[in-house]
């Protein structure tokens, strides 16, 4: 069905309507529901920083605390009277009174500190000498004969290595006693630091102090959740579980049992590298498949090695907090709908009166149409934008007609000229390709009639080589420079020879699964005499790698030869040459070849695979400027790529890539 405009424009006013009746309902729920997610996020991530900070203030008066027992009297009273007739020269205190001393301090402590489970005095052995404990009965001094043996332990060996004043932090674990987990179980962290003797400063043992942290994790929990409803997760730094909802894997670790958060929710995985600073990340449904609002937060507790944290995660459901907004939503639908009915209605009044006059026109136009002497009827009276038209258009009709007259005549011309240059092009692409052709065959056999002599050349100097015994010292040395000299003269003639190849389309390569450490220690062995000659060191990193890659053997090690030749020519005396290698995405093996030579210049690195161009002939460097475009064309044509990284007095890297066998 044909519709007029006025219809067209009626219906084009009401899907405007109702389009952005829905663009602004919808924006408005999106900004809505992001404003309440980011709300909760918001406070999720107060709440998680805000017991961090508190942890950390407990930390730091838990290390003031056992730095204030290693420097009571008892404990340099314990180290003067352990040897000897065990009495204390300085204060006539015997040994065993230094010990009850102790003790009573430690008794104080954790009565003071309900949080504190144990604190001990070990010696520079492992062994403790005093030991204080809280049990479900009351606080208890351990009997010298119950006293155990743990210099196996790794709080006790990382503590004796530190310097005096600094602090040891455990990890946060199961308590043990006599290599058993004690049950009920005790949630633990010990912290200890070092003891020197004061007179001749060396280490004599540790001060410790075990603390429950079962009640410092669930602080954490119940602070967070005082304002946001959710599952909490709290970690070690390495993503092992210190408190889940399912018991079974909390501290599943110190139980040979497996659980980690990473296998839970996989998006974490990256929080837990060495190398992770991020102290902070929200995840959303779509991020992890699910539909909970996860928020993960690193807390550091140990102020001596800061990348050491607990992990809090929380999730929240996703539709709970987006809940809220329905209720508001439905109202605003109704005014939206309320609205949008209203604005259709209009925006159908006002269309049909803004059609009219172009109807009119319309009616005039078909008329001019049908008949061109005839008089046209249009409201040209009108001052708006359609009386304008209207009076424009007898002038419009002279100027369409002018323009039909110019753009026929243009036609006729550019027929013609196209014609013409078509011509031009096709003898530019024949001659263009006959000095292409005429060039390949002159290098060609240019290259095949300068061999014959040079291997001529070759074959007499070889003759004179094999007498060279009867030769003075000046003639050996004019046929050695004769061989180097023909060699050269003759690898020469085959790039060039190889090159026409290139440029005449004829150049194949025969692709398989190639060795490359075997390939590469070929190439080497053809290279290190000039190697040596400079005093190059060659570090082989990829032999060792067994990468396999799919390439033509021959050409794969004239490629290698070739990098690796640019390398000893361009180098400085004494210098380096490094081989290595890495596996890139999509199964591609980049081996890159680096030098410790002058380095190039970006104006020298356009120049690098232009036929003929020479960087360093200058320094008298033998070569053709040929080489790198043979090397660039033979790895094209084995399906890789070839590049170079350099900087001007840091030496040069030339890669290549290849792909990678499908067995490897």
């Amino acid at each position: 069905m044909k519709l007029s405009i006025a219809h067209k424009i009626s219906l084009m006013s009401v899907f405007l309507v109702l389009a952005s009746a829905a663009v602004v309902g919808g924006i408005y729920h999106l900004k809505s529901i992001n404003t309440l997610v980011d709300h909760a996020l918001k406070e999720i991530a107060i709440e998680s920083q805000e017991s961090g900070s508190s942890l950390q203030k407990v930390m730091t008066n838990r290390d003031e605390d056992v730095l204030f027992l290693a420097n009571t009297p008892p404990i340099q009273g314990i180290i003067r009277t352990r040897t000897g007739d065990r009495v204390d020269a300085k204060d006539t205190i015997r040994y065993s009174q230094w010990i009850e001393q102790l003790e009573g301090i430690f008794e104080s402590l954790l009565e003071k500190k309900s949080d504190y489970l144990m604190a001990r005095f070990i010696d520079q052995h492992g062994h403790e000498l005093v030991s204080v404990r809280r049990e479900t009965y009351g606080i208890i001094r351990v009997k010298p004969e119950q006293l155990q043996d743990k210099a196996h332990r790794p709080y006790v060996r990382g503590t004796l290595k530190l310097s005096s004043g600094q602090i040891h932090l455990s990890e946060i674990n199961l308590n043990r006693e006599f290599g058993e987990v004690v049950k009920p179980y005790q949630e633990v962290l010990r912290i200890a630091t070092p003891v020197y003797d004061e007179n001749n400063n060396v280490i004599k043992g540790l001060v410790i102090v075990t603390v429950d942290m079962g009640k410092e994790l669930r602080a954490i929990q119940r602070h967070i959740q005082k304002t946001s409803e959710g599952v909490i997760y709290i970690t070690n730094d390495r993503g092992s579980y210190l408190l889940h909802p399912d018991k079974e894997k909390t501290y599943g670790f110190d139980l040979r049992k497996r659980f980690r958060i990473q296998e839970d929710i996989p998006q974490l995985a990256d929080q837990f590298l060495p190398d992770s600073l991020t102290k902070q990340i929200m995840l959303m449904p779509e991020q992890t498949d699910s539909i909970n609002v996860v928020n993960f937060t690193k807390i550091s507790f140990d102020s001596s090695h800061p990348e050491r944290f607990i992990g809090v995660i929380m999730t929240r459901n996703y539709a709970n907090i987006v809940s809220d907004e329905s209720r508001v939503l439905n109202e605003i639908v109704l005014w939206v709908l309320f609205l949008t009915l209203l604005g259709a209605g209009l925006a159908v009044l006002f269309s049909f009166h803004i059609t009219r006059p172009i109807q009119q026109m319309i009616r005039a136009v078909n008329e001019f149409s049908d008949n061109q002497d005839a008089m046209v009827s249009m409201p040209v009276t009108q001052e708006d934008e359609i009386g304008v038209l209207a009076r424009s258009f007898n002038s419009m009709i002279q100027q369409v007609e002018l323009s039909r007259s110019k753009l026929e005549d243009m036609n006729k011309n550019l027929e013609t000229m196209v014609v013409a240059r078509t011509i031009d092009l096709d003898k530019s692409r024949l001659e263009a390709e006959r000095a292409n052709k005429a060039k390949s065959e002159f290098l060609s056999r240019m290259s095949h009639e300068l061999r014959t002599p040079m291997n001529a050349i070759l074959g007499f100097g070889q003759i004179l080589e094999m007498d060279i015994d009867s030769l003075n010292e000046t003639q050996q040395g004019n046929v050695q420079e004769i061989l180097e000299a023909g060699k050269h003269l003759l690898s020469l003639i085959n790039d060039i020879l190889y090159l026409a190849k290139i440029e005449s389309g004829t150049s194949e390569v025969f692709m398989q699964d190639v060795d490359v450490a075997d390939i590469l220690q070929q190439s080497l062995v053809l290279i290190k005499h000039q190697a040596k000659t400079r005093q190059l060191e060659i570090m082989d990193n990829v032999s060792a790698k067994g990468h396999v890659a799919c390439a033509d053997i021959t050409r794969l090690k004239q490629v290698f030869v070739n990098l690796l030749t640019n390398a000893v020519k361009y180098n400085r005396i004494k210098g380096c040459i490094v081989i290595d290698s890495e596996v890139l995405d999509c199964q591609v093996l980049r081996i890159s070849i680096s030098d410790t030579g002058e380095g190039l210049s970006g104006e020298d690195i356009s120049k690098l695979f232009v036929p003929f161009e020479r960087l360093n002939a200058v320094n008298n460097v033998e070569g053709t400027g040929i080489g790198l475009v043979i090397t660039k064309h033979l790895i094209e044509n084995m399906g890789g790529s070839v590049g170079v990284d350099s900087e001007p007095g840091k030496g040069s890297a030339f890669w290549i890539q290849l792909a990678l066998s499908q067995g490897n």
